[in-house]
C-alpha cells in the first residue's frame, strides 16, 4: 500500500460521536428542509477546491453549483443543473446498531426545491422541479447524493434530511449508484471511524468530447439535467507529520456492468475492489478543471502526481454497512 503524505503543519482536534438514543423510525423528514447552517467543529471546506460558482451551505455539505457558462467549449452556454463539487467533513460515529449507521428519519417524499435554482427555471422558462426531470427514467439515472445521507446523518437526522437537494445530486447510474459507488460511501465511512475525522470533496467528471447528454424532455418542459460521464471522489486524512490523499474516478455512463461493479447491488455484493478506479490528484485536476491546495506556499506538483496503490486497512468494529 502507498498512501502519500503532504508535510504541512495541522491541527488534528479529533471529536467521537457516540449517540446510542435511537431516531423515532416512523419519523420523516418534512416537505421543506430544516433551516440548517455548518455547525461548530466543522470546516467543510478545508480542502475545498479554489473553484467556486453559486455556493450552497446544506448544513452537514458545502456546493458548488453550476452557473450559467460554457461548459463544454461548444460556444453556448448552458447549466448542467448540479453542483462542480460537494464538500463534507466526516466525524467518527460510534453507533448501537450492527451496521455503525446513524439513526435517521424517513426520506422526504420529494426532493426539496430551492430557491437557487431559480435561475434555471427562469432560463427554462418552467416552474417545474428538477425532480421532475427524473420522471419516467428513475429506474435508468438515480437521484444520485455526493455527501451521502448516511454520512451526514451522524449530525443529526435534521442534517441528512437536508441532503435531498439537488445542490447535492446528480443523475448517476442506477446499478452504480446503488453498488460500487454506495460500498466506496460506507468504506469512507468507516475509513472516518478508523482514522477520527476526514474530509471529503466529490462530484461530477464530464469528457466534454460530446454534446452534453440531459434527463428531461423539453415537451414536458422538465429542466435538462446533464449526465455526467464519471464520478471523482477524493478523500483527505490528516495525520501528525501531513496529509494523506485517496483520490477516485469511476465510470458512470455504460452499456454492459464494469466488472469490478459486480452485480451493482450493495446488498447482494459484499466485497468491491476499489483499487482499479485510484487515480492521482492531478489526474482529478485534469478532468475537472479543479484545483486542489491552490494557496500552498510551496510546489506540489509532485505530491499531486502520485498515485495510491492501495487502501488503507480497516478494524472490523469501525466498519459501516455491510458491502465492504
Amino acid at each position: 500500500m502507498n498512501i502519500f503524505k503532504l508535510v504541512v503543519s495541522i491541527s488534528l482536534g479529533w471529536l467521537l460521536f457516540s449517540l446510542p438514543v435511537l431516531a423515532d423510525a416512523s419519523q420523516a423528514c418534512p416537505s421543506t428542509p430544516y433551516i440548517l447552517q455548518t455547525p461548530e467543529g466543522y470546516d467543510h471546506l478545508r480542502y475545498a477546491p479554489a473553484e467556486r460558482e453559486r455556493m450552497y451551505d446544506g448544513g452537514g455539505f458545502v456546493a458548488s453549483v453550476d452557473g450559467f457558462d460554457d461548459d463544454n467549449g461548444d460556444g453556448n452556454k448552458e447549466y448542467l443543473v448540479q453542483p462542480t463539487w460537494v464538500a463534507y467533513q466526516l466525524k467518527a460515529y460510534k453507533s448501537p446498531r450492527g451496521s455503525n449507521f446513524a439513526p435517521a428519519y424517513k426520506r422526504p417524499r420529494d426532493w426539496y426545491r430551492i430557491s437557487l435554482f431559480d435561475e434555471e427555471r427562469k432560463k427554462y422558462q418552467t416552474n417545474k422541479r428538477i425532480d421532475n426531470s427524473y420522471d419516467g427514467v428513475g429506474r435508468i439515472w438515480n437521484r444520485g447524493h455526493l455527501a451521502q445521507r448516511a454520512g451526514v446523518n451522524r449530525l443529526g437526522e435534521e442534517y441528512g434530511c437536508n441532503t435531498h437537494v439537488f445542490a447535492n445530486a446528480v443523475p448517476q447510474k442506477a446499478s452504480f449508484n446503488q453498488g460500487i459507488w454506495l460500498g466506496l460511501e460506507n468504506y469512507v465511512s468507516s475509513l472516518a471511524n478508523e482514522r477520527g475525522e476526514l474530509w471529503v470533496v466529490t462530484g461530477p467528471v464530464f469528457d466534454y468530447g460530446h454534446p452534453l447528454e440531459t434527463i428531461g424532455e423539453w415537451d414536458k418542459k422538465e429542466i435538462p439535467v446533464a449526465i455526467p460521464d464519471k464520478m471523482f471522489k477524493v478523500v483527505f486524512m490528516e495525520r501528525e507529520n501531513g496529509v494523506e490523499v485517496l483520490s477516485f474516478i469511476y465510470p458512470n455512463k455504460y452499456e454492459d456492468l464494469p466488472e469490478q461493479y459486480l452485480s451493482g447491488n450493495c446488498q447482494r455484493d459484499k466485497i468491491y475492489n476499489h483499487t482499479p478506479y485510484l487515480v492521482s490528484l492531478s489526474e482529478i485536476e485534469s478532468a475537472t478543471g479543479l484545483t486542489f491546495f491552490a494557496h500552498s506556499p510551496i510546489d506540489l506538483s509532485e505530491f499531486k502526481a502520485v498515485r495510491a496503490t492501495g487502501l488503507p486497512t480497516l478494524n472490523s468494529e469501525n466498519v459501516v454497512g455491510y458491502c465492504l
